[in-house]
């Protein structure tokens, strides 16, 4: 990196740091620029405009769908924010964000939308999904909620897989467990003994949240990797409001969100401590939106051109950029992050 864009870059974090300063604001800037790596977006982005891994995005990366919840520029400091800008998926959110004075939010679709583009994958024409023929097909796809660094399985988990097993019947059945799930040995067994085939589509981000850009446990690729399992699977059921559903959908897969009060709910809660009730409120906040957003239109295993136009919207498809265009609006500080030869 050169000397100039190094006293630039440090000009800005300093400016922008003038109020961030105390232990309450520090979480929030490392929450701002972790976001990019999580499911490999970043990685995503960057091969679309032909860019190395070692460039680090100077800004915010929306990671999935959700609602206000988990909007980044509702708590920093605007200080901080009109150096750093916010990059979400559709127009409708930028819209809202900057109707609250948010003008550095910017809408440039999903990763999900770019890693398409790059695989040749046609949406179709005038919002219309082309359905994208599979290569092996298995019946369907079960999709548990998960656990994170903060939340793990509780004790009921095993009731789960049965649960499931007794919905689908005799099914060929498979299962996608998030990566702290697939690494529990009892958890894939449950899911092992109740006939399901299990898949993982890699790390979402380092191991604890700390080495993020780390390329282990396939990280930088997860989305292709979930884009591969998906193009297996005829049919997906997606325990709790999910991104993963909305990613189905755009393949034309009949895809349903499966919120049956008898159904067991995966997530338990580690530290019972103070981040607790947070925890707790945040998952139902986000929740109750996906549920308000998406409706009764997702409760159907189906496919239907409502659904499909709602999944466009919500992925940003109009808010696409051409390579040129991404590559001038992506403000990029190469040379920050590690590169590896096998990636």
């Amino acid at each position: 990196m050169s000397n100039k864009k190094s006293v630039i870059f440090k000009m800005k974090f300093l400016r922008a740091n003038r109020d961030i300063y105390n232990p309450d604001q520090r979480e929030k800037l490392y929450w701002f620029f972790r976001e990019q790596f999580r499911f490999g977006h970043r990685e995503v982005l960057l091969d679309y405009i032909s860019k190395d891994y070692g460039n680090l995005i100077q800004g915010f990366l929306q990671h999935g769908f959700h609602g206000k919840a988990l909007a980044p520029w509702q708590t920093l400091p605007r200080t901080f924010s009109e150096d750093y800008p916010v990059f979400v998926w559709n127009q409708v959110t930028e819209s809202s964000a900057k109707s609250l004075g948010n003008t550095h939010v910017h809408a440039i679709g999903a990763p999900w939308l770019y890693l398409l583009k790059q695989k040749e994958i046609d949406l179709g024409k005038e919002g219309m999904l082309t359905r994208v023929q599979h290569t092996k097909a298995r019946d369907v796809l079960v999709v548990p909620s998960h656990g994170s660094g903060h939340f793990h399985p509780g004790g009921s988990y095993h009731q789960l897989p049965r649960a499931y097993r007794n919905l689908l019947g005799d099914a060929d059945a498979s299962v996608l467990l998030y990566y702290t799930e697939f690494c529990d040995p009892q958890i894939r067994k449950s899911w092992s003994d109740a006939g399901f085939e299990i898949f993982s589509s890699g790390m979402a981000w380092g191991p604890e949240h700390r080495t993020l850009w780390t390329y282990n446990g396939g990280r930088a690729n997860f989305l292709a990797n979930t884009l591969t399992t998906l193009l297996n699977h005829r049919n997906v059921i997606c325990q709790a409001p999910t991104t993963l559903a909305l990613y189905a959908i755009s393949l034309g897969i009949p895809t349903k969100i499966n919120t049956a009060e008898e159904m067991p709910r995966a997530l338990g809660i580690v530290n019972q401590g103070k981040g607790v009730e947070r925890f707790r409120k945040l998952e139902l906040e986000v929740d109750k939106w996906a549920e308000d957003t998406l409706g009764k239109r997702f409760h159907e295993l189906s496919i239907t051109d409502e659904k499909r136009k709602l999944v466009l919207t919500a992925l940003g498809t109009s808010a696409v950029k051409t390579p040129e265009q991404l590559r001038e609006i992506l403000p990029l500080l190469p040379g920050m992050v590690p590169l590896s030869e096998n990636i």
